[in-house]
């Protein structure tokens, strides 16, 4: 008996340690490459493709809504095939699209673009993360994925370095190498999972699902629609808070890029440590909790910026953004285990699909118009409201406990 158990633990250890450099080596270059245009490419589309900041904002948010509208034949896909031919041809997608950024010429080949991408890059956290869950054990699964949240964060670090070196001249033509270099890296990562060895092509083999009983499951799109909620940190850090700082407060513009720095140091220092926080589901509905709970009194720190000095702002500012950053780590993290928890073994890669529009709702669909239209727009007033409503999200995870409790779940 307890040499059975030796060679199961032998069995184990060494497929996570050959599976993990594959996941992490192919993720660390597909975000070298996101990172690569990531950082510049409002500025390409402003001063090379000669397009208005108000129709790229537009632009970005009905490739958004598109995104959302494509999950459903995409999870259709990934239920029938698996997520490893999928995440293969959305990587070749992808490398197309972004090459394609160099002929936009207009809105519409802008939009088409944009769309495209906007597809492809929603599409392919969900499946990666279906793939470690036919590959890691479930009691590694968070701890995997912990390593790649951090992987992503490196390359994106990675690829804004080199784009900033690139860019350095100022000339049109050095966004070029970016963009042909981006489409490189994605082509690079269809090829690390097309040479996956069979073994863990057999091991990510899934039964296929009917999308309309998807739709159908209120628990998924109860989270889904809870997710979104929890997951505006990202319009409140990457929309209204630079906003807020320029606009509002006599912090000057440069403290927006250095506060970015410790948002990014901050989630690749903490995001593998804080994995015991969200490793099961109890835990990770109170990292939901207090998800929430944080962005609330982030919105409530920007709120107060306005009223005081300089220095002052900086420090509440800083405070804020530590505090989103907080929220980013719970939320990303308990939304692993959940999504994990929530989608049959059978139906995994069309579940995981479907949940991850929840981040395209809140990134680019409906986080930007409601940062824009509703918070900035109140002002004061709009922050507040904002903490009132995530207050309330964060009574959530103890009523889902409580009624998981009071059903034996």
């Amino acid at each position: 008996m307890g040499t059975s158990t030796t060679l199961d633990r032998q069995r184990t250890r060494p497929g996570h340690r050959q599976y993990l450099p594959l996941v992490q080596g192919a993720t660390l270059i597909e975000w070298t490459g996101t990172g690569l245009f990531l950082a510049v490419s409002t500025i390409y589309f402003v001063k090379v493709a000669h397009l208005s900041t108000s129709s790229v904002g537009t632009g970005l948010t009905i490739g958004g809504a598109v995104a959302v509208a494509a999950a459903v034949p995409i999870a259709r896909l990934a239920g029938r095939f698996g997520p490893k031919p999928v995440l293969i041809g959305v990587m070749l997608l992808r490398a197309l699209a972004t090459v394609g950024y160099l002929w936009v010429d207009g809105w519409w080949s802008f939009l088409l673009v944009v769309a495209v991408i906007a597809v492809t890059e929603q599409s392919s956290p969900p499946l990666v993360q279906s793939y470690v869950g036919a590959r890691a054990p479930e009691s590694l699964r968070a701890k995997v994925m912990a390593v790649q949240r951090t992987v992503v964060n490196l390359g994106i670090s990675l690829g804004g370095l080199i784009a900033g070196v690139a860019l350095g001249s100022g000339a049109p033509a050095a966004f070029r190498p970016l963009l042909i270099g981006g489409a490189v890296a994605y082509v690079a990562v269809a090829a690390v999972y097309a040479t996956a060895r069979r073994e863990e092509e057999a091991a990510t083999a899934v039964g296929s699902a009917r999308v309309a009983d998807l739709l159908k499951d209120r628990r998924l799109l109860g989270f889904t629609a809870y997710n979104a909620l929890v997951s505006l940190w990202m319009p409140v850090l990457n929309v209204a808070f630079p906003l807020w700082l320029v606009t509002e407060t006599d912090v000057p513009e440069r403290y927006v890029g250095i506060l970015y720095a410790v948002n990014t140091v901050l989630c690749i220092a903490l995001q593998y440590p804080l994995n015991r926080c969200y490793g099961t589901t109890r835990r990770a509905w109170f990292s939901y909790a207090a998800a929430a709970l944080l962005l609330s009194c982030g919105a409530l720190a920007f709120a107060a910026a306005p009223g005081l000095g300089a220095r002052e702002a900086l420090l509440v500012l800083g405070a804020a953004v530590v505090l989103l950053t907080f929220a980013e780590l719970f939320q990303v993290g308990a939304s692993w285990t959940l999504s994990f928890d929530l989608a049959p073994e059978q139906a995994r890669s069309a579940y995981l699909v479907l949940f991850n529009t929840s981040r395209t709702v809140a990134n680019r669909v409906a986080g930007p118009v409601l940062m824009t239209g509703v918070v900035l727009a109140l002002g004061t007033a709009g922050w507040i409201a904002l903490a009132g409503v995530l207050l309330l999200g964060a009574l959530v995870p103890f009523v889902m406990l409580r009624s998981a409790a009071a059903t034996g779940g």
